[in-house]
């Protein structure tokens, strides 16, 4: 009569990854492409602050929500409060690096890895998460 135990022991936080393809087409979206990669970079990165910079203080929270027609789309699961553990931006995603005469780049694939901050528990997704 053979018996099998399993010891629980601990919930991993979770992760998970978006990739996006952008293929800019004009100098305003290469723009708004690079301002949108600073301000992953950005928040993404922790501060030093105290005296002397000394502590640090946490990179930024994200807060991901998928919408549909302007309401959000409960179709798709629900994250609770996130950071950004990885962000890669590659300017050669199909292998060859091209350029527009001005130098913009003609594909930048920007793939991002999300840690939520909560063990997502029965209960939450109880109420909906």
């Amino acid at each position: 009569n053979p018996k099998t135990e399993v010891l629980f022991s601990n919930v991993a936080l979770r992760t998970f990854a978006f990739d996006f393809l952008f293929a800019p087409s004009s100098a305003q979206e290469t723009q708004t492409l690079k301002d949108l990669i600073y301000q992953l970079r950005f928040h993404a990165a922790p501060e030093l602050s105290g005296v002397g910079g000394l502590l640090w203080t946490p990179p930024s929270e994200f807060d991901i929500s998928f919408y549909h027609n302007g309401e959000e789309n409960m179709n798709i699961h629900r994250h609770t409060s996130c950071v950004l553990t990885e962000l890669n931006v590659n300017y050669t995603p199909n292998g060859n690096f091209s350029t527009f005469s001005e130098g913009r780049p003609t594909q930048i694939n920007v793939s991002m890895t999300f840690k939520e901050l909560t063990i997502l528990t029965k209960e939450l997704i109880a109420d909906g998460l």
